[in-house]
């Protein structure tokens, strides 16, 4: 039996062996799964046992040679795998019924925009795996029903019984994309939760949606007033919530991909200069109130100018490609690292310890060990390294001293690091900055 760290799979159960083909081709080229198919209730039972562990979704046909009554999609629940469902017909009665069994969707086979949908749809599922929501509402009978609904779709769900509760809930998961909020709970009400997340991030980088018994329109242009995105009102179907819960979700992550893609290098993947420069200033200047330790090391290739005239200006890209590559790899998560010019990286660390100049040793000697396969030749390349941990009375002035550093480097041969360490800081408080 496969086992929870194996590749996800999506089954797919299918009488008709061209519709399941083709499904199958249209999943594998845009999703990254295993594909499984069975024609029959038997041959799902038979995939199930040998590799449920690893199915996270499956597409089934309503209607089987061995199972004409859906009897399939009852054994796919009973493995807690998400399930979308299939049929030929327009039947209300057999649709409402599928969707009573708390499904992910119902889906009439009419055209080849059906397999689209299906993709996007299993899509979404995947990436929901890491998608963090909030249920907020004093009524655990409430939450409980909201989770029931967002279950199949795989979200990371919290729940929250209090606006307060919610704020704490915020502040241990920064990462929530979505806050659902009931309006009437006792102490901080809904109105007031929204107030009080708007104050902490954007609409663009967290959605709220606001509940309420209460019709009209006065209730929620309250709501959107305060910095909901959306409005419901109880009772609400099943389909309804979890189609305005995914719009929003989405809407979310379209943004927050628009700002990474304008915050990177097109060519490395890098941060570029510009995110360099903002960001910094922000750890500056906390570095030079708190006294934290700041790290700024400049990288500079050498010789590549002399790779692109040998080999040419692509293969001079993929040498930068595959150095920005090794710097995510050698350093931490939390480091920024971006690309300062053409030939240069910059890298900003708070709080890299003692360690500094053995990570950044360590990183020159990888570097110089890589070997960059291009066009049937192998190219070579090395880096110098200028790093300071001493703070400059301006951040420009700190990064000019770190390309001083690497001028110095290259004088004195290329491939080597040359650090400058970190030096008391007195000028702080008689700069009149705030110690």
């Amino acid at each position: 039996m496969s086992t929870s760290s194996d590749k996800q799979s999506v089954l797919i159960v299918e009488d008709s062996r061209t519709y399941a083909e083709t499904l199958r081709r249209r999943i594998s080229r845009h999703l990254a799964f295993n594909v499984l198919v069975a024609p029959t209730l038997a041959a799902a039972r038979h995939l199930l046992d040998e590799h449920g562990d690893s199915v996270f979704a499956a597409v089934l046909d309503l209607n089987l040679p061995d199972a004409p009554n859906g009897e399939v999609v009852d054994l796919v629940l009973s493995h807690g795998i998400s399930v979308v469902v299939l049929t030929s017909t327009q039947d209300e009665a057999t649709r409402q019924a599928a969707l009573a069994k708390n499904i992910l969707d119902y889906v009439v086979k009419e055209s080849l925009n059906d397999l689209d949908y299906i993709v996007q749809l299993l899509r979404r599922i995947e990436l929901n795996q890491r998608t963090e929501l909030l249920l907020v509402d004093d009524s655990p009978t409430s939450r409980y029903q909201l989770r029931q609904y967002l279950t199949p779709h795989k979200y990371r769900v919290h729940e929250a019984g209090s606006g307060s509760e919610a704020l704490t809930c915020f502040e241990s998961h920064p990462d929530i994309r979505l806050v659902i909020t009931d309006n009437q709970m006792p102490g901080m009400d809904g109105f007031e939760l929204v107030t009080e997340l708007r104050k902490r991030v954007s609409k663009e980088r967290l959605a709220i949606i606001g509940v309420s018994a209460e019709s009209g329109g006065a209730l929620s242009a309250r709501f959107l007033k305060r910095g909901a995105n959306d409005f419901l009102v109880k009772p609400f179907s099943q389909e309804e919530f979890v189609c305005r819960v995914g719009q929003n979700v989405e809407l979310v992550d379209l943004v927050r991909e628009i700002s990474a893609r304008a915050d990177r290098d097109y060519l490395t993947g890098a941060y570029n200069r510009h995110y360099l420069l903002e960001i910094g200033e922000k750890y500056f200047e906390n570095a030079r109130r708190n006294h934290l330790e700041l790290v700024i090391a400049m990288i500079d290739v050498d010789f590549l100018r002399g790779i692109n005239d040998t080999y040419g200006h692509e293969a001079g890209d993929e040498v930068l490609r595959q150095i920005a590559a090794e710097l995510g790899r050698a350093l931490r998560r939390t480091d920024v690292i971006a690309r300062y010019d053409a030939e240069q990286f910059c890298v900003i660390a708070v709080n890299a310890g003692e360690t500094c100049v053995e990570t950044f040793e360590r990183l020159r000697e990888r570097i110089a060990a890589l070997e960059v396969k291009y066009a049937g030749n192998v190219i070579r390349a090395t880096v110098s390294i200028g790093v300071t941990q001493r703070l400059d009375e301006s951040l420009a002035g700190t990064l000019r001293h770190a390309e001083a550093l690497v001028q110095k480097a290259k004088r004195d041969g290329r491939d080597r690091v040359i650090v400058a360490q970190a030096e008391p800081i007195s000028s702080a408080s008689e700069s009149g900055v705030a110690t």
